[in-house]
């Protein structure tokens, strides 16, 4: 394949991934906040769910902090990264999986303009860890809304984006769930 190829295939998936992760996370939002379950299983990244644990989305991402021989950006390699009710979990190249919980999460920065994609989150350890990528969205959804509570899903500005591609719902959650 040559390299115009692989430019143009990269570029469409993409795309695709972005538009996947942005009409997984509004519906994300939408379950969210009216407590509605959401249909996804943890089994592609093989994680064993506790007791409680829902499963919100997996997302196909770059986490920064993974060593990997070649350190550029695109050369990460992209992994799924399992979204849950409490924690965001992922196995690396060493074939371990490796995880943090919403509580050990002290703060977090969200990106979504498209090419820019990442999630910063703090961890009370104080190091931050970082993913990157087109599919971000329901990760950034399921960071704010664990972190700053429900009304952050429909207010924070890292989350715009979503908000700006399509319907725009104000006010409350409530309302949110009212207008689908």
């Amino acid at each position: 394949m040559t390299i115009r190829k692989q430019r143009k295939a990269l570029a469409r998936w993409e795309d695709d991934t972005r538009r996947w992760a942005h009409n997984t996370a509004r519906d994300l939002v939408l379950a969210l906040v009216s407590g509605q379950p959401i249909p996804a299983t943890p089994y592609k990244v093989g994680v064993v769910l506790g007791p409680r644990e829902q499963v919100w989305a997996e997302c196909p991402l770059r986490f920064l902090q993974e060593h990997h021989v070649d350190q550029s950006m695109t050369g990460l390699p992209v992994k799924p990264w399992l979204v849950t009710s409490d924690r965001i979990v992922g196995r690396l190249g060493d074939d371990h999986l490796y995880g943090w919980r919403w509580c050990q999460i002290v703060g977090c920065r969200i990106e979504l303009t498209p090419g820019r994609e990442r999630l910063v989150l703090d961890g009370v350890d104080g190091n931050p860890l970082t993913w990157i990528g087109p599919g971000l969205a329901p990760a950034a959804v399921a960071a704010a809304y664990q972190l700053h509570g429900p009304t952050a899903v429909l207010e924070h500005p890292g989350l715009s984006v979503l908000r700006n591609q399509g319907v725009r719902y104000r006010g409350s959650p409530a309302a949110c769930v009212a207008a689908r």
